[in-house]
């Protein structure tokens, strides 16, 4: 009866959490937060990003190579976390919220083909926390960065899906796979977030979106723009031209600006 309820709140989720219906926070490059996954997890961002790297065998976490230091694993600082989350809730929500849960994106560095089988080995271990199949409330990991021609992603298991670009002509399998289009603001606008967006640069980052939103079934798929100025003015002139994800380095004041918004 429990699994029932559970099923039929996540049927819910994903008809209120349409691109209309509910804004996402990505939680950019997570890891040089103050709080890496705990400030996120805390303000219920919808997706939380770290890069990796593999290095003997270990999945390390860092932004660049000379940066990557013994303690900072994607075991310690992502999968044990979320995992411990789900312990607390016997396995079935990851808060105490059972309405909550969100996206983790593991941006490769360098060497998808080794990254993913660590990768796939873990989070197969642990089901009820990353299979969207098995349960699903469970945490959906995607890939971006470093990542395996996008004619395969259809081929790899549930506990993995892909992050899109824009403009590609996607096969209807692969296009299954992916859980959002993200794409470099700076590719469209020279915008410094002050005063209004160009019209030619509006114009041109409509398109990226509307382009996202006829990649079906359904609504299509969120768009998201990374290295946009992260200030509220940006923010808002990003969802008035349908944006659905707001790429933030600032998660409490991109939270506060939608709760302010009512979005």
């Amino acid at each position: 009866m429990y699994l029932r309820r559970l099923l039929f709140t996540a049927i819910l989720l994903s008809v209120a959490g349409g691109l209309t219906a509910q804004v996402m926070i990505h939680s950019h490059n997570d890891y040089d937060h103050a709080h890496p996954f705990w400030g996120a997890f805390k303000e219920r961002a919808n997706s939380i990003e770290a890069d990796v790297f593999p290095v003997n065998g270990r999945l390390m976490v860092a932004h660049a190579k000379k940066q990557i230091t013994a303690s900072r694993t994607l075991d310690s600082m992502y999968l044990s976390p979320i995992v411990r989350c789900f312990g607390k809730h016997h396995n079935r929500t990851v808060s105490g919220d059972t309405t909550y849960r969100f996206y983790l994106m593991i941006d490769i560095k360098e060497h998808w083909d080794r990254v993913l089988p660590l990768l796939i080995q873990k989070l197969q271990a642990h089901p009820a926390c990353f299979d969207r199949k098995v349960n699903p409330m469970a945490v959906q990991v995607f890939i971006s960065g470093d990542r395996p021609a996008d004619t395969t992603f259809h081929h790899y298991p549930s506990v993995i899906m892909f992050d899109g670009l824009p403009g590609k002509r996607y096969r209807p399998a692969d296009r299954r796979k992916i859980v959002m289009i993200s794409t470099d603001f700076h590719l469209y606008s020279d915008w410094d977030g002050k005063g209004k967006l160009p019209r030619k640069d509006a114009e041109k980052i409509t398109r990226v979106i509307t382009g996202a939103h006829h990649l079906g079934p359904g609504k299509g798929k969120p768009v998201r723009f990374w290295g946009a100025p992260d200030t509220r003015n940006c923010w808002e002139t990003l969802l008035n031209l349908g944006a659905d994800v707001l790429n933030t380095d600032q998660v409490k004041a991109c939270r506060n600006f939608l709760l302010t918004r009512g979005s």
